[in-house]
């Protein structure tokens, strides 16, 4: 019981600490200095532990978080590489107070339903709504120059049909955001849908961004 007590707190340790899970996942991490610096934690928590039954912790944890890493790995190649890709240029964002808005929201729909794009993001005090810039007077000719709050212009979505599995795969967006961070495009704005995902940038690293996620994508599929 002591045994299962001390690997169950063990697993908690790693699982708390993402960068901790990494390195152990791919064996870049020091077993014995590793189980020093957790008998330690172990001992703030009242609980004493060899070094040795620390490190067979460790040893099980790490196979266990292969095994789901693997797994995950197979779900998100599926889900990546049966996504398709769509580009919406010429894009603006207005930030809006929410309550002033309430009232015009049903001409504003009418607007989004002959839009080239529309979407709305409703907040706890306020609306945002990204719109194509041929629409732009449509939507302003609603609201109160006093009620915006801010504007983003030229903006471009990037927008990312996947399968229906993306809802119950995890890591999905984290993963795309990772692979646009390193490749130094920010995100403006982000949108989940159901299936699609909508990812803003800046218009002048749009197609950047959609070559990277253009061979993330062909990368998934061999």
């Amino acid at each position: 019981m002591a045994r299962i007590s001390i690997a169950s707190i063990v697993r908690g340790i790693v699982l708390s600490k993402p960068f901790l899970k990494e390195c152990l996942s791919e064996g870049i991490i020091n077993y014995s200095a590793l189980s020093r610096a957790i008998s330690e934690d172990l001992k703030v928590r009242g609980v004493e532990a060899s070094h040795a039954a620390i490190k067979m912790a460790l040893i099980r944890v790490r196979s266990e978080i292969i095994e789901e890493s693997k797994r995950l790995e197979w779900k998100l190649k599926r889900v990546i590489g049966s996504t398709v890709l769509q580009l919406q240029s010429d894009l603006t964002v207005f930030t809006v107070k929410k309550h002033n808005v309430i009232p015009k929201l049903p001409e504003i729909i009418k607007s989004m339903e002959i839009a080239r794009f529309f979407q709305v993001l409703q907040g706890i005090n306020t609306f945002t709504f990204i719109v194509s810039r041929e629409d732009i007077d449509r939507l302003t000719s609603n609201i109160n120059k006093s009620d915006i709050i801010e504007v983003l212009e030229n903006q471009s979505a990037i927008v990312l049909v996947s399968p229906r599995e993306i809802v119950e795969t995890p890591g999905i967006v984290a993963f795309i955001s990772s692979i646009l961070y390193e490749n130094d495009i920010n995100i403006s704005q982000i949108v989940s849908c159901y299936n699609d995902t909508i990812i803003l940038v800046d218009s002048a690293k749009a197609w950047e961004a959609y070559r990277v996620l253009e061979t993330l994508i062909k990368s998934m599929r061999t």
